[in-house]
């Protein structure tokens, strides 16, 4: 089972790069070519936590295996239309050898509002 939800972590993280993210007050659809689906916590401090993550896949499965209030994960990864709250921007995520720039995106989807971790490929020039 475990192998199995770090398969799932991986195959959710983006694999190339994207535009900004969505702007405050639009109403946003968080499907891409490149992305399967996208990863929505409970709260900014989860998104945080796997963004600056050594292993972000682990530190997100975890988060799918813990419970909330409502008994659903505190993180999964859906594919929904939100109305877009907040933009913070959490700095520079790494994995393996790909780095992205990180965002923390608050949407309400409905009445609940939770945080996306909006991620985008870096293409570092290296010297």
């Amino acid at each position: 089972m475990k192998a199995a939800l770090l398969a799932l972590g991986f195959a959710l993280l983006p694999a190339t790069g994207l535009a900004q993210p969505p702007g405050e007050g639009t109403t946003h659809t968080f499907v891409d070519p490149e992305f399967t689906r996208t990863i929505f916590c409970d709260t900014y401090f989860e998104v945080l936590a796997i963004a600056t993550a050594d292993d972000p896949a682990i530190v997100y499965a975890n988060f799918m295996a813990r419970r909330n209030e409502k008994n659903e994960p505190v993180c999964a990864a859906i594919a929904p239309t939100g109305f877009i709250v907040d933009v913070r921007e959490l700095g520079i995520m790494v994995r393996g050898e790909q780095r992205y720039d990180a965002w923390a995106v608050e949407t309400r989807i409905g009445t609940a509002t939770g945080f996306a971790l909006y991620l985008e490929r870096r293409h570092d020039i290296v010297a």
